[in-house]
Parts: structure tokens; sequence; C-alpha cells
């Protein structure tokens, strides 16, 4: 992958940042902390910019685990319902008279 640098602004301060990928995401990510950062602010008495911060990597941190908690559990369903589809087939090949190989 491809290192850039892009200059972004969030919460009024401009950043220069390098990662791997391309400036357009560095971008879109940056206007999205912007906006999520914005949105703890209006719902917070505070004006400390290092509280905001902190919340807003909480917020979105807790909805980084459920995500992955929902996706556990679809995966596990999933599993689940192939394990009991392959139990019924065993089972079934296991019964008297239906294998073929019974004389």
């Amino acid at each position: 992958m491809t290192t850039v640098r892009a200059t972004v602004e969030v919460f009024g301060q401009r950043l220069g940042l390098r990662a791997d990928g391309d400036e357009s995401r560095l971008q879109e990510i940056a206007r999205f902390v912007d906006f999520r950062m914005r949105e703890v602010a209006d719902r917070s008495s505070s004006v400390d910019t290092v509280k905001i911060a902190v919340l807003t990597a909480l917020n979105i941190a807790d909805e980084l685990f459920q995500e992955r908690e929902t996706d556990q559990d679809v995966r596990q369903k999933r599993l689940e319902k192939q394990a009991e589809r392959l139990v019924l087939k065993i089972e079934e090949g296991l019964k008297p008279g239906e294998t073929g190989n019974e004389k």
C-alpha cells in the first residue's frame, strides 16, 4: 500500500497526517471524527477539547465493540446451523438400510 500525506482539520485543529491508503479516505475519516466531536461538544457542557476528544473516542470504540459482538453472534449462529446440518447428515448416514452397505 502507498503511504500518503494529507492535511486535515478536526474540531478546528489542522493536522498533518501520514498513513497507508489514499488521501480521500483520510479526509473522509477526518470529517467523520470532526462530526462526532461536534456532536459530543453539543451534548456536553465541557469546552475542554481533550475531554471532548476522549469522550468521542470512547463513543466510537463502543460502536466498534458492538459491531464486533454483532458480527461474532452472526458467525456463531451460522456455525451452529451448519453443525446441525452436518449432524443430521451423519445421523442419516448411520441409519441401517439407507447406506447401501447393509446386507
